[in-house]
């Protein structure tokens, strides 16, 4: 599929640099070079390219504000921030951008960014979603945290003993960490008191699962709304995580597709944290609509944006490169009936999980959503909700709530 990408950088020999790099990586994508952004943004108005990568600390116009400019004008257009003087950290405060990408850059990894953030387009079927995916001013970029975590597991060597250091140089880490090794999940017959033990516990995707929502969460610390309450949600996606994974082991499914669905459940909601953060006056409407009409409050958020949270936090998970099954689930849990086949799934365990954990630490005050019957029939589970009503699940105290 023809592709056209603006690389925009006033360093003469980085720009020619990446330029080069990007066309010898697919000869379907039609590459320019910009040394001024002033230059870039009159091109853009002419003609909107499909991704733009510009450098940050330019004269005249920094990177942020070149890409807000182009978000007004080009909103589909997916939007790059590159720099090699401006921490990580920093860029993640950056909201014109989608993702970011430090100089000097790994071939590969520029390559499997913008071939991600390409195939994340051409995933959105929902035209719903893609407006609202083409207009969104602030989406987080993937933590710096979790990125330094996957490159600490390159390296089986050290990856345990750093792993452990990291958990144990951040507080709220490291309870979560040590609630879900203590829990009955993963009761080991003696109480685990330090980060190592856990990791050794628990294992480095669990870990990572844990870190990455941990980081997603505290990016939005400082969101206020009133039909927002952070701690009910968080709560509410950790029980999700919980049970996804349990329902996982229970029916029997690999180890890997346990992990997955642990790390769909801790991120499920946040859709509703980027939905909140773009459009507040939108969420608030729709959730007085909800509250009047004394409904669940994802029918009106689909009514209201065309797509639901789940459908948006898949959306980030792809631009992210989350695992592809992890991003399915997301995309189909409103809607299970619609995933292929008639087996439990890693999709089954994210919907059924979420539909317990709302019952148990419901994330707001709307009236639940009625469990979809005939999906459970087609997926041969409809005699287990008897016994997952129940609460056959270990208590909440029981792992540290």
């Amino acid at each position: 599929m023809k592709r056209s990408i603006y690389v925009v950088d006033d360093q003469p020999a980085v720009l020619d640099t990446a330029v080069m790099i990007l066309r010898g990586i697919d000869a379907q994508w039609d590459v320019t070079g910009f040394n001024e952004p002033l230059v870039a943004l009159a091109a853009v108005k002419a003609k909107a390219p499909d991704l733009i990568l510009t450098d940050q600390l330019m004269p005249v116009m920094q990177g942020s504000q070149l890409l807000e400019e182009i978000r007004n004008i080009a909103p589909a257009t997916i939007r790059v921030i590159m720099s090699g003087y401006v921490s990580l950290s920093k860029l993640t405060l950056i909201t014109s951008a989608h993702q970011y990408i430090a100089k000097p850059f790994d071939i590969a990894k520029l390559r499997e960014l913008v071939r991600k953030s390409f195939s994340s387009q051409e995933r959105i079927i929902n035209k719903g979603l893609q407006s609202m995916a083409a207009s969104l001013r602030s989406i987080p970029s993937l933590p710096q945290v979790h990125q330094s975590l996957l490159e600490e597991l390159q390296d089986h060597r050290t990856a345990g003993s750093s792993i452990a250091s990291m958990v144990a140089d951040d507080a709220g880490l490291s309870i979560k960490v040590l609630q879900l090794a203590n829990s009955p999940l993963f009761g080991q017959g003696y109480f685990i008191t330090n980060p190592a033990d856990a990791v050794m516990c628990l294992g480095t995707e669990m870990i990572s699962s844990i870190v990455l929502s941990q980081s997603l969460f505290r990016h939005y610390e400082n969101l206020k709304h009133e039909d927002l309450d952070a701690a009910r949600i968080w709560g509410h996606c950790w029980e999700t995580a919980y049970l996804a994974q349990h329902l996982c082991r229970q029916k029997r499914l690999p180890r890997r597709k346990a992990e997955e669905a642990f790390l769909a459940g801790l991120l499920h909601e946040a859709g509703r944290y980027i939905l909140v953060d773009n459009f507040p006056e939108q969420f608030a409407t729709a959730c007085r609509s909800a509250r009047q009409a004394k409904s669940p409050l994802s029918p009106r958020l689909l009514e209201a944006f065309q797509a639901t949270p789940a459908q948006l936090t898949a959306y980030l998970m792809e631009l992210w490169g989350m695992p592809e099954e992890v991003v399915a689930a997301l995309s189909f849990q409103d809607n299970p009936q619609r995933e292929p086949g008639n087996t439990f799934t890693l999709t089954s365990a994210l919907y059924v999980a979420d539909h317990l954990a709302a019952r148990k630490v419901p994330p707001d005050d709307f009236a639940l959503e009625g469990w979809n019957v005939d999906y459970l029939k087609a997926i041969g589970c409809q005699d287990d909700l008897a016994q997952w009503e129940d609460q056959s699940f270990p208590q909440e105290a029981e792992r540290g709530h």
